[in-house]
């Protein structure tokens, strides 16, 4: 359901937002509906709970990339077959819906009928992801989704068809998705702007890291969920504040969380980062002109999204502000600068930040 016809969504929702592209889309071959279980809740309203078992093959992201979904752990399932799935969808029997926008709700009458309190993942049959992969396809000029339409695509045809899905060769790869993600990590939080270009490598297109934010973190740790020729990657940190254009420090603690010790706030490592990887023997690089050209290459895992915020190591950041300080000509920065650099200094010796540094700092667990 794309926006032409979101405002259908009235007469299903208790609560209507705003059209948005999904996330991620989950592609079922079937699904199937329990009895509804009466329940009464606070106040005394009365809602219906009604289990339904969705059959999955898998899930299709942002960048058009399909990963197989997963059966529970420690199950192996078939290729051929889907995965079976269970949630519930809570109903209540109302007029009234709330219409969402970009300023705030607005509570709205419409037909009395069973509403449905929270709307979750989309879930589309293979014959509708086909057309939505193709649609979107044939919208983008980027080649990471171009490139991850087609092969998503030849894997909803064969799933349409009763086949199992292709899979991508593995026998040339470098390294494990695994691997991968933990060495861009490392590299990434050492280097400073002028060497993002080392960053190539590891990406499907030419990196376009956005400079005017960045991220100050203690990196905690890097799992990486891998399923067939896809990965989601989530890097667990403690976030010490972002640093703007004007070298201004937002957002930072009061004093660094110590490393060696993760019981010493239930915060530790909570400040997370997520991106995702594919298995590709081919990838993109624009030219000085401007031009994107195809380059082929053994199966390497890469990082889908190109456009991303920088996260960057305690040391690497008083080096980058420090630098940036001695070629700054505007009074502002350079007063910016000198007090992100006293704060972080702070933090290099392990001691908490004096009151009259603390004005940005947010009244968080610690």
């Amino acid at each position: 359901m794309g926006p032409e016809r979101w405002g259908e969504l009235q007469d299903l929702l208790t609560e209507v937002r705003p059209w948005s592209p999904p996330a991620a889309v989950s592609v079922i071959r079937n699904y199937q509906l329990g009895n509804p279980r009466k329940d009464i809740g606070p106040g005394g309203r009365v809602d219906y709970q009604v289990e339904v078992d969705l059959f999955e093959w898998g899930s299709i992201n942002s960048f058009l990339n399909f990963t197989r979904a997963r059966g529970p752990r420690g199950k192996s399932v078939p290729v051929d077959e889907p995965v079976e799935r269970q949630t519930y969808e809570s109903l209540i029997l109302t007029d009234r819906f709330l219409q969402m926008s970009p300023s705030g709700g607005e509570e709205r009458t419409g037909a009395r009928r069973w509403r449905i309190t929270l709307f979750a993942l989309p879930s589309v049959s293979v014959d509708a992801a086909l057309r939505w992969v193709a649609k979107t396809r044939d919208k983008s000029n980027d080649p990471v989704i171009r490139y991850n339409a087609e092969r998503t695509i030849t894997i909803l045809k064969n799933l349409s068809a009763g086949r199992p899905a292709p899979t991508q060769p593995t026998e040339a790869m470098k390294e494990s998705a695994a691997d991968t993600a933990r060495r861009f990590v490392q590299l990434e939080g050492d280097l400073m702007p002028g060497r993002m270009t080392d960053l190539a490598e590891f990406f499907a297109e030419t990196p376009n890291p956005h400079w005017e934010k960045v991220f100050i973190v203690d990196i905690v740790g890097t799992s990486v969920d891998t399923s067939g020729d896809s990965a989601e990657v989530t890097v667990s940190t403690n976030e010490l504040g972002y640093l703007d254009e004007s070298l201004r420090l937002s957002n930072y603690p009061s004093m660094r969380l110590p490393l060696d010790v993760p019981s010493a706030s239930a915060c530790f490592g909570d400040f997370r980062f997520e991106f995702s990887m594919l298995l590709s023997n081919k990838h993109w690089k624009t030219t000085m002109d401007g031009r994107v050209q195809e380059l082929d290459g053994p199966p390497a895992w890469r990082i889908e999204d190109s456009h991303f915020t920088p996260l960057i190591t305690l040391d690497t950041a008083i080096r980058y502000v420090g630098q940036a300080r001695q070629k700054a000509t505007d009074r502002v920065v350079k007063m910016n600068a000198a007090r992100t650099l006293t704060i972080l200094e702070y933090y290099r010796r392990g001691k908490p930040l004096p009151v009259n540094l603390c004005s940005d700092a947010p009244q968080g667990c610690m």
